[in-house]
């Protein structure tokens, strides 16, 4: 009767033969005679074996396991990338395991030691919002793990961030938000969400005061509010700006870090009765599967998640050492119109 348990040692002993002969006839390799591979494949039949995942690891040395670090596991932008890398490594072979920001950000941790005991094959590493007294502690925990693991990043990565990574381009998004807001009339645009501590060329914060500058505009401070990402502070945010303002000067437009801050604004816009986008347009990003379903339905910026995730697995399992801009599209809907719009009305 086959055994639902049985291990490559009850095949061994099956067959009269070593562990390692056992091994050679389950990779398939050329260095045993027909009448030992037919004991062996008979005993394998008689258990109906199947050899684990990790019996194969210790096989061939590796374990066709992965590992990628995510932020703020309980935004969806996060999830996607996850199921863009989890499918391609199934596809390939691999399985993915998930690891919190936690396992990298605390300076009295060593989270190298931690990982390599994982004996994973590579890792994916996003690196985004990482202030800025944790940044060498992380490059340097990244650099041990190069050591003795394939490590890809991906996010808005640091141009002196020496590895393969698959990159967004904030600077650029942001400059493309702010020029498309003018081209609708809007001259207050403010921008809610983020550190002001984040010191990368590329971040977001840059391609605001460009696009500012190209439209010449004025950079005002008032209409830089820096918060964490979720709709609660993105309520309490916009909440604290109007409040410090004269309605008068309140912003026409509000560009948010991302969907769920965006979800926030919208909330204290429709308590204090702006109607929007009349009084007030809104632009997220990420496009989150939620967007065309809020109350306007958002205008975002889709950052093509998971194909960040599937391509960040390609350049891990095929060795290449280069980084990669992914795209990304504006997606308009009703959450934004021309400023002369309410106006009008």
């Amino acid at each position: 009767m086959a055994s639902e348990n049985a291990t490559i040692y009850d095949i061994a002993s099956d067959a009269g033969v070593s562990i390692a002969t056992v091994s050679r006839v389950l990779r398939g390799e050329s260095n045993v005679s027909d009448e030992t591979r037919q004991k062996v494949q008979r005993a394998i039949e008689r258990r109906n074996y199947r050899p684990s995942s990790i019996a194969r690891g210790l096989m061939s040395k590796k374990t066709h396991s992965l590992g990628i670090i995510l932020p703020k596991l309980l935004n969806p932008h996060y999830a996607m990338i996850f199921t863009g890398a989890q499918e391609e490594a199934r596809m390939l072979g691999y399985t993915v395991s998930l690891f919190p920001w936690s396992s990298l950000d605390t300076k009295a941790y060593d989270p190298a030691t931690m990982l390599i005991e994982r004996r994973l094959d590579g890792l994916i590493v996003c690196v985004e919002y990482l202030p800025d007294d944790h940044g060498e502690h992380v490059l340097a925990s990244l650099r041990e793990l190069r050591r003795v693991m394939p490590v890809v990043l991906i996010g808005c990565v640091p141009p002196w961030y020496d590895f393969p990574a698959v990159s967004n381009n904030n600077a650029a998004m942001m400059k493309e938000i702010v020029l498309y807001l003018v081209s609708l009339g809007h001259e207050r645009i403010a921008f809610i969400g983020g550190f002001a501590e984040d010191n990368d060329p590329q971040r977001r914060d840059i391609g605001y005061r460009e696009g500012l500058r190209e439209a010449r505009l004025p950079y005002i401070e008032s209409y830089r509010v820096f918060c964490k990402g979720t709709p609660e502070d993105g309520r309490a945010a916009l909440r604290g700006m109007l409040d410090a303002l004269k309605p008068e000067y309140w912003p026409s437009a509000v560009i948010a870090m991302n969907d769920l801050v965006a979800m926030g604004c919208q909330g204290e816009a429709r308590d204090r009765g702006l109607r929007m986008p009349e009084d007030l347009s809104i632009i997220g990003w990420d496009d989150l599967f939620c967007a065309p379903y809020l109350c306007p339905p958002l205008t975002s910026i889709n950052t093509h998640q998971q194909q960040t995730g599937a391509r960040a697995v390609q350049l891990l399992l095929g060795g290449e050492q280069r980084r990669e801009t992914v795209d990304w599209e504006l997606v308009e809907r009703a959450s934004c119109a021309p400023i002369n719009k309410g106006k009008e009305i």
